[in-house]
């Protein structure tokens, strides 16, 4: 495998991880500058591209985790722009953007982090341009036309704008919001991989040349059918592509395309590195509370980076979330320290973690947060609906999964102050996947009441046990609601 990876990334050289099996690119994933916001935004849309000091302060903050717990990279959507950049491009940094954004860029480099630059392709960010330019039209509003001359100079013209910060890469989205299905784009790209590949490359290759040492990711998400993956040809494509990247990322929203009895053989032919979101994420609604959910997934992340170091995958898209959520803080420290050494046991790491964030007093206190940490991760997990194949949930045939949970809908409403908490109900949870959520949560909250004077961080012990009750007290009044609702 031909990599054109530098042997120092970020902060952390690579002779700190001589000896030791780590990912080469360890990118904390935001998504959005406010999914690790510390504070919610209960009357925002979403994604918020709201940069004010509590987003300035909870990136930093998010930043110094990422730190301490081995990361090298921070890939971020939304530093300037979320659905429409202004027409004039420069203006998106106005009003003190522009300081906040060079703030953070220096934040994460006196730490040994470099910054990604999560860049739309084509979509993403390209609204109002489409508004503006008849030129770029297509059928989709959100997706400029890639046959048009007109939507490549807007595309280099963001892109030229955003080389005059000193990003340390790229993060290349094309498909998220789809593409441009004119009758001109369909003839020519009648396979949606192959559209998708190819404005990438063009993108790709504008950056290399006009700034050769910089690192960009090619983004697969919503490439290929989530089902049957990628096909052959879509793979040789991916291998002509892999050339001018540094990392490919079979992100796996519903699972992987490339699937894992095939990903070291195609690992193999590849010219870059390749990887995944270390293949479950919760996504955090901005919406409400901080402290509303605990879902800890230290286990199965664990578990799936290292497979996936052993079938040769080098890089990892960890998702964030606030670090006031207990959570999520933990999720973000263990995703840093088990990629900087694949080698180490989940549960030892997971102990380390929760040793130097709570700071137990003596060992059965220790246990009791380990105990508590992996109850409410099976309580959760284990008693969700799934088929008999273990793959889909129950009712879902065309959507395996979830790779990306959500905790609430909140994404693309207007108002609301809270999200609704759709994670506990179907097809997630059905009624005795709930009653057996909140008898394991109840334990947990046990344990932390029995435990909350022997340890040392007493904020953290009080956000963990706020953040068992809110989830507990969600469970118990959905469970209830539908107990007593009448039955048609």
């Amino acid at each position: 495998m031909a990599n054109r990876a530098v042997a120092e990334v970020g902060g952390t050289s690579a002779d700190s991880h001589a000896g030791k099996k780590a990912f080469d690119d360890r990118i904390a994933f935001g998504a959005w500058i406010n999914d690790v916001r510390t504070e919610p935004l209960p009357f925002a849309s979403w994604p918020p591209d709201v940069l004010d000091d509590v987003a300035e302060q909870s990136i930093v903050r998010t930043i110094d985790l990422q730190s301490q717990a081995g990361y090298n990279m921070f890939d971020m959507f939304g530093l300037f722009a979320a659905w429409g950049w202004p027409i004039d491009i420069v203006s998106a940094a106005s009003d003190g953007r522009d300081a906040r954004v060079r703030r953070i860029v220096k934040a994460a480099h006196d730490r040994g982090i470099k910054l990604v630059y999560g860049l739309g392709v084509y979509s993403w960010g390209f609204d109002k341009i489409i508004q503006h330019d008849a030129r770029v039209k297509g059928p989709n509003p959100h997706a400029m036309c890639a046959s048009k001359d007109e939507s490549w100079e807007w595309q280099k013209k963001i892109i030229d704008f955003i080389l005059q910060y000193d990003f340390d890469g790229y993060h290349l989205e094309a498909s998220d919001l789809g593409r441009c299905t004119c009758e001109t784009c369909m003839k020519r790209w009648p396979v949606q991989a192959t559209y998708y590949n190819d404005v990438t490359a063009r993108c790709a290759d504008y950056i290399r040349q006009r700034a050769p040492d910089k690192y960009i990711a090619a983004i697969t998400i919503s490439w290929a059918d989530w089902n049957g993956g990628f096909t052959e040809e879509d793979k040789s494509n991916l291998v002509e592509l892999s050339k001018k990247v540094d990392s490919i990322f079979d992100q796996g929203h519903h699972g992987q395309y490339v699937k894992q009895p095939d990903r070291k053989a195609f690992i193999e032919r590849l010219h870059c590195k390749f990887g995944t979101s270390a293949g479950f994420w919760v996504y955090p609604p901005f919406r409400c509370h901080r402290q509303r959910w605990f879902l800890p997934y230290t286990q199965r992340t664990g578990a799936h980076i290292k497979e996936l170091y052993a079938d040769g995958g080098r890089s990892t898209l960890f998702y964030q979330g606030p670090v006031t959520n207990p959570g999520a803080e933990v999720n973000i420290a263990f995703g840093g320290k088990i990629m900087s050494n694949v080698e180490r046991d989940v549960n030892d790491v997971l102990s380390e973690v929760l040793d130097e964030l709570y700071q137990p007093k003596n060992a059965s206190a220790h246990k009791t947060l380990c105990d508590t940490f992996q109850l409410a991760e099976d309580a959760y997990f284990n008693n969700m609906n799934y088929d008999a194949d273990g793959i889909h949930l129950k009712g879902l045939p065309d959507y395996p999964g979830p790779g990306e949970l959500h905790i609430g809908f909140g994404i693309g409403l207007a108002g609301g102050t809270s999200a609704v908490p759709v994670y506990l109900l179907e097809p997630n949870l059905v009624d005795e996947g709930r009653r057996c959520y909140a008898k394991g949560l109840e334990v947990c909250l046990k344990n932390i009441c029995d435990i909350e004077n022997q340890v040392g961080a007493a904020e953290r012990m009080q956000r963990l046990k706020s953040s068992i009750y809110c989830a507990l007290d969600d469970v118990i009044t959905i469970a209830y609601a539908r107990e007593t609702s009448p039955k048609s």
